[in-house]
């Protein structure tokens, strides 16, 4: 009774300040609205900015290890991350800004090193400088900060600068992530427009149509937030949760864009650039992960590590690129024939790892033998005139359980026995 009690004293309350004052508060309420809008959207800008920043930030970590570094070279200052150089390569920001819409910078103090802004002229503004302010709030201060309005040449951002550390706490530069101003202003303008004109109507449907919408995108932002989060530490593999997914709405986009920035990431991550295999890192660590289930199902599996019979010979006659050509054709016919079978990951240069799940050495030996004679019968043909072939040789061996480092140690010398005793091989014993 007290709670039917309390919950009418709301409702009469709610009558009151909403239907009551209605032609008063109309103008009231329509500003509210655009105001806790701005700043929902302000904030979930400011958000997702910090998320991505953190994201390729750890990203960098992942991929190039060790400390930033920063020489000068004859013709410029050079930035190195471990041992890779930034400079110049731009696969990775341009990769992320087409499948996010974010702009991306990387600072060696205050001058830009790659970036993906571009100037009036179409050139990206490399080695132009960034404001005193943010030199003075970031790079002085050591501490990421929230810019809603920065202006670089003729466009307005929001704009979230981050301080890149190296280990021993210096402060050598900063990345930039920005959306541009514009974009978000539409988003924003897009969402608020038709509750300007529902409230005009009636300010109690707008209020109640508020109160559920803001509940809505609270929660899509939370999921999104703590599926950036889970992305940030590694997990490549989280699922979005469905239903911000399926939104039609400027967070669904923004749930979507971060799918895609996930996908973009583990293909970054797991997968090997030319060949389109998995890397050697993931390929280990999916082995590790074979044996795991194998030792605790009781499941046999085998390895092979195969190698190119004379590839050397390929680059040097035909030169690098049919070199290249050679590489993918053989891996796209072993991701082929391993689809069904485990997968493969090339293991360095012209070496490829296959495992074979759920199968003795006798099937999987058999398996390798077809997968051997395709690549045997694969014909090249050089500028429209030359043929050649090319041969591998394989090392297979059958997991007994423990240790992976085992296993392979196995595979690798059986398969310099079969390079030794005259290649095109697959030694098995």
């Amino acid at each position: 009774m007290e709670q039917d009690k309390a919950k009418k004293k709301l409702y009469h309350q709610l009558l009151k300040i909403t239907l009551l004052p209605i032609f008063l508060l109309t103008a009231v309420i329509i500003t509210i609205s655009i105001r806790s809008y701005a700043n929902a959207m302000n904030n979930e800008v400011r958000q997702g900015l910090m998320n991505q920043s953190f994201t390729i930030i750890t990203m960098y970590d992942k991929l190039y290890p060790g400390d930033y570094k920063a020489f000068e070279g004859d013709d410029g200052l050079y930035l190195l991350k471990g041992d890779h150089l930034i400079n110049g390569d731009f696969s990775i920001i341009d990769t992320l800004k087409e499948n996010t819409g974010v702009d991306i910078t990387v600072f060696y103090q205050d001058v830009r090193v790659i970036t993906t802004v571009r100037g009036e002229d179409g050139e990206r503004i490399i080695g132009t400088k960034v404001s005193a302010v943010v030199v003075k709030d970031v790079l002085e201060g050591g501490r990421a900060a929230f810019y809603p309005n920065v202006s670089i040449g003729d466009k307005d951002y929001f704009a979230y600068y981050s301080p890149l550390l190296n280990e021993d706490g210096a402060c050598i530069g900063m990345l930039f992530v920005a959306k541009p101003v514009e974009t978000v202003m539409n988003d924003l303008f897009r969402v608020i427009l038709p509750i300007v004109f529902l409230g005009i109507l009636a300010v109690m449907i707008a209020a109640l149509l508020t109160i559920r919408y803001s509940c809505r995108l609270t929660e899509a932002i939370g999921e999104i937030e703590k599926f950036l989060g889970k992305v940030a530490n590694g997990e490549l593999n989280e699922q979005l949760a469905y239903p911000v997914g399926k939104r039609k709405d400027e967070v669904g986009e923004l749930g979507r864009h971060a799918v895609d920035m996930q996908r973009s990431l583990r293909e970054l991550v797991e997968k090997d650039a030319l060949t389109g295999l998995y890397n050697r890192r993931y390929g280990e660590k999916r082995l590790k992960q074979v044996q795991k289930d194998a030792d605790s199902y009781g499941m046999p599996f085998c390895i092979a590590i195969g190698d190119i019979d004379y590839f050397k010979h390929v680059n040097d006659t035909y030169g690098h690129e049919w070199g290249d050509r050679v590489l993918t054709q053989i891996a796209r016919i072993m991701a082929e024939r391993m689809r069904r079978e485990g997968y493969a990951a090339r293991w360095g240069g012209e070496e490829f790892l296959l495992v074979f799940m759920d199968q003795g050495l006798q099937d999987a030996a058999e398996t390798l033998r077809k997968l051997q004679n395709e690549i045997r019968d694969t014909e090249f043909t050089y500028n429209e005139k030359e043929k050649f072939r090319v041969t591998m040789t394989f090392g297979i061996c059958e997991s007994s359980g423990g240790n992976t480092d085992e296993l392979l140690r196995c595979a690798d010398n059986r398969l310099y026995a079969g390079k030794k005793g005259g290649r095109d091989r697959i030694i098995q014993e």
